[in-house]
């Protein structure tokens, strides 16, 4: 912790957190609520502040309590069916409970330039964290987090240390294949959506159901984002005649499948039947109606606010960190039949 010091300049706050290597939040937590700080940090900013002789300015204090009073969502697409659900649901909770939020969209590059993204949102001193770990992106951000402050976590894979939502992912989609199969189909082909490779993603559930169903798994076809995506595989798909069932990673790729077949002649349920994932609003429309797997996203932001708000509550009573930050909430989704998937016609 070498560095020289101009006694005759009063030190600021940025002054002791690059001596002690933490960010000014950090910092700011130390002198408001030290056992918000883990012990290791504690110690480093505590020697900054006496080799500094750093004096707090009691306004800027109070300043700083002030913002608490804000929520930072970090997503990546925030335009996506489930991300929005999500963060309207957090919203609802937060505006009851007197709290903004701060909405940070990641940056889809990783390393320096997504950490500074993050630094950025945490410098205006949130009061916790909710992060919508939906894909790969988002999943790498956890990294750049500051696990001082109390942070949610919604969908991904389990993580230590931190309270998470789980939205039970690899359960709706070992339930989506095992339909599909169970109709007579003799194995079902996947379609991906960016990042959900995990233990505990769709694409798990789906391989896992068709180990335990003795069938073979063909490679999982990678889609993005958008569903002109899903109409090309749709259409790559429907010329070879062995493809009878999709699961598609989401209900877009899914409509965008069905496009893409009925583009190259095959009929959906007909010849192929395709079912998606999440039951956004448009697929009980879609002509034709889509079989998916229902999510209640809203519900899970409403739940991560009001998680969060537990934790906050514990600090700012004094309680500090608890066991009760380090939990699993579940919510599963549950399969809807509709018209998009039926028996194959050799049956």
């Amino acid at each position: 912790m070498a560095r020289t010091v101009d006694h005759n300049k009063p030190a600021s706050i940025k002054d002791v957190a690059v001596l002690a290597q933490v960010s000014v939040p950090t910092v700011s937590r130390y002198l408001n609520s030290p056992e918000r700080v883990s012990k290791e940090k504690r110690d480093r900013i505590a020697k900054a502040v006496k080799l500094l002789r750093y004096r707090p300015n009691p306004i800027a204090r109070a300043l700083v309590k002030e913002r608490t009073k804000t929520i930072a969502v970090l997503s990546t697409n925030t335009t996506l069916f489930g991300q929005s659900q999500t963060i309207f649901g957090i919203e609802e909770r937060a505006q009851k409970a007197g709290y903004t939020l701060n909405i940070g969209v990641l940056s889809p590059k990783a390393g320096e330039q997504s950490r500074q993204r993050i630094q950025s949102i945490l410098d205006q001193n949130p009061a916790g964290i909710v992060l919508l770990d939906y894909d790969q992106v988002s999943d790498d951000a956890f990294a750049y987090v500051n696990k001082d402050l109390p942070i949610i976590l919604i969908a991904g894979n389990r993580k230590s240390d931190v309270t998470q939502i789980s939205m039970q992912e690899r359960n709706g989609g070992y339930a989506v294949t095992s339909y599909l199969l169970g109709l007579g189909h003799k194995t079902v082909y996947h379609v991906s959506i960016p990042g959900g490779a995990g233990g505990y993603s769709r694409l798990a559930g789906w391989r896992s159901a068709c180990e335990d169903a003795g069938v073979p798994a063909p490679a999982p076809i990678k889609a993005d984002w958008d569903p002109e995506s899903g109409k090309r595989i749709g259409s790559a798909l429907g010329r070879k005649p062995e493809v009878t069932a999709i699961f598609a990673g989401n209900d877009e790729i899914g409509m965008g499948i069905i496009r893409g077949l009925n583009d190259v002649g095959r009929r959906v349920p007909e010849d192929v039947s395709v079912a998606g994932f999440d039951d956004h609003p448009i697929a009980k429309i879609w002509n034709p109606s889509l079989t998916t797997i229902h999510q209640d996203f809203f519900k899970a932001g409403e739940k991560a606010f009001d998680l969060l708000k537990t934790e906050i509550d514990d600090i700012d009573q004094g309680r500090g960190r608890t066991d009760d930050w380090n939990r699993l909430v579940e919510l599963p989704g549950h399969l809807i039949e509709r018209e998009s998937t039926g028996v194959p016609r050799s049956k």
